[in-house]
């Protein structure tokens, strides 16, 4: 089983890349593809809260210009709870000080010095995800009915904000089981032995 290093063993060359640095399209294509998965997800959570709180009316009530700051604001800390998520993340495998970024289509976390092993990295990649998700479930269980519009908001914007992590996922599942991934944030690079 492969373990975290900083130096790559020996045998292992590059065998696949994702630079959302250099590849405008893909990020223009995934950000399309964000707003697909948030749309899709937005109405499936309502829909969700709707079969397990059938009481609650989920559109009720009217825009304003404070609700839309509300939903501005919190979008922004959400971005940056993702983000340090798979900060956290990075840091528990490697106990190193992670990279942030933002960029004008994504924003990133990084650990450019290391390897991880598949396993990891994919824990890494899918952290936020699934814990923002779980936790949004949850809140959508329980928080008061004036909430719940806000609540589904957020993890909608989540999901489909997931889409980068999601590409990536999928990339890793096609290398091997003993495959590294180095994490630069704009970069995500695979090494397997050939």
């Amino acid at each position: 089983m492969n373990t975290l290093t900083q130096t790559l063993p020996a045998g292992y060359i590059q065998s696949g890349q994702i630079d959302l640095k250099k590849d405008k399209r893909l990020a223009i294509l995934l950000n399309i593809g964000s707003f697909i998965v948030f749309a899709i997800s937005f109405y499936l959570l309502s829909a969700f809260t709707a079969w397990v709180r059938p009481n609650i009316i989920t559109f009720s009530g009217t825009i304003t210009v404070a609700n839309m700051l509300s939903a501005l604001g919190l979008t922004v800390i959400l971005l940056l709870l993702h983000e340090g998520i798979h900060g956290l993340f990075f840091w528990v495998f490697s106990r190193s000080r992670p990279v942030f970024g933002m960029r004008p289509l994504y924003a990133y976390a990084g650990a450019p010095t290391w390897f991880f092993p598949r396993r990891q990295y994919a824990i890494t990649a899918l952290g936020p995800l699934v814990i923002i998700a779980a936790v949004g479930l949850l809140f959508l269980m329980v928080a008061p009915a004036g909430w719940v519009l806000m609540i589904a908001f957020l993890v909608a914007i989540n999901t489909g904000g997931a889409i980068g992590d999601i590409f990536v996922f999928n990339r890793l599942l096609k290398s091997s089981p003993t495959s590294f991934a180095n994490d630069t944030g704009d970069v995500v690079t695979f090494y397997e032995r050939p």
